[in-house]
């Protein structure tokens, strides 16, 4: 089966060009192996347009409603290739292998690791990616998140509705992020900050225990029961050969022979969202761009030949 469009990503970008393309009409599918992507990782969504004082969940559960009103289902496969084969874009799954017109990669990011002994090793048994999914696993214990920019200051507020006690530990002299969230952390009596600290290693038996940390060049261990890594996020888009920056952002263009918006530079793949060089990583922002990203698509596979 040729489809007109596949898109890749089960994100606000994703979702938003999957709902364009259903009010269209046209043959498309999309994949994921997630759904919501970073936008369900928010405990509060503050700024998206007419949904105020929403969790990312909640944010997510609306956009899947919406799809489902067109009767969208997201295919769960992993991604290994997308290739163009002279007209025609190739997408190769662990399954299967499916053909289109055109494809839109809105794929986002993944979590950046510490790269420290232990972590491998504990995660989903005390180190955690996602405070808004297991906070709740963490009533009344003892966690650490490790980062303390926007990500790590939201996550530490996040837990401290649960925990007992939140440490934050950022690698830089003082924390980073908005001003906003900062007064909210340091305001907070259950979150410790501890600045200047370099992970070093998680400790523990069956489950993480402890985390071993330098500062001041002494090191230091702090007993604890869980850990949240929140150090940024990173391009893993190894599947195509579209042209990427020295980050491994997807960059997008606009046509100068057609015009159309999110061109990559290879004709018929466009990508949005987070994945791409957009220096706004926002939830309202890559809804917008799958929403470009889609109308450019149509206008591509209206000259299709």
């Amino acid at each position: 089966m040729l489809y007109d469009l596949i898109i890749i990503g089960g994100g606000p970008a994703g979702m938003t060009a999957a709902i364009y393309a259903a009010r269209q009409k046209i043959k498309f599918m999309i994949i994921s192996m997630d759904v919501g992507g970073q936008m369900g990782w928010s405990s509060k969504v503050e700024n998206y347009p007419g949904v105020p004082d929403k969790s990312g969940i909640a944010l997510v559960e609306r956009f899947q409603k919406h799809m489902q009103d067109y009767k969208i289902k997201i295919k769960q496969e992993e991604i290994l290739k997308l290739e163009k084969n002279k007209n025609i874009c190739v997408v190769r799954t662990k399954k299967n292998f499916y053909e289109s017109k055109a494809v839109i990669i809105a794929a986002g990011k993944k979590p950046r690791k510490l790269n420290v002994p232990g972590e491998d090793k504990f995660t989903g048994l005390g180190v955690n990616y996602c405070a808004v999914c297991d906070a709740p696993l963490f009533k009344d214990k003892i966690c650490a998140v490790v980062g303390g920019g926007n990500s790590g200051m939201d996550a530490a507020l996040f837990l401290s509705k649960y925990a007992k006690k939140v440490y934050i530990l950022e690698y830089l002299p003082k924390l980073g992020g908005d001003n906003f969230l900062r007064e909210k952390v340091l305001n907070e009596k259950k979150i410790t900050v501890i600045t200047g600290a370099k992970m070093k290693e998680i400790i523990g038996n069956k489950i993480v225990e402890k985390i071993k940390y330098e500062k001041e060049g002494n090191e230091n261990e702090l007993p604890i029961d869980g850990v949240f890594v929140e150090i940024g996020l990173i391009s893993q888009y190894d599947f195509t050969d579209v042209q990427k920056n020295k980050w491994g952002e997807i960059m997008i263009f606009r046509s100068t022979i057609s015009h159309e918006e999110n061109m990559t530079d290879i004709p018929g793949i466009f990508a949005a969202g987070d994945c791409t060089d957009i220096p706004s990583k926002q939830i309202i922002v890559a809804a917008g761009e799958g929403a470009k990203a889609a109308l450019a698509s149509f206008n591509y596979i209206n000259r299709w030949k």
